[in-house]
């Protein structure tokens, strides 16, 4: 058996535990946005952390102590005043 990390092993043992579900909708185009397979494991805490873990390693999100909020690298704050 390959090697995996804890984290990717987690996902897998969560997603041997999903139930019955359409990823795609009969009767409509696939849209990832409608696959209720990929809304199951997003709403997943394991999903959801190695997600988040490898966004933050990437660095394409920065924390802002100031605000003590994460925002995206490239977000620029739009001004409204005009």
């Amino acid at each position: 058996m390959a090697k995996t990390s804890k984290a990717r092993q987690a996902i897998i043992e969560a997603a041997k535990k999903m139930p019955p579900l359409f990823h795609k909708i009969p009767d409509e185009d696939f849209d990832y946005r409608k696959a209720r397979t990929l809304w199951w494991l997003v709403k997943q805490p394991e999903v959801l952390k190695y997600v988040w873990d490898i966004v933050k390693q990437s660095g394409a999100v920065i924390y802002d102590g100031t605000t003590r909020k994460w925002h995206g690298v490239d977000f620029e704050e739009v001004d409204d005043e005009d």
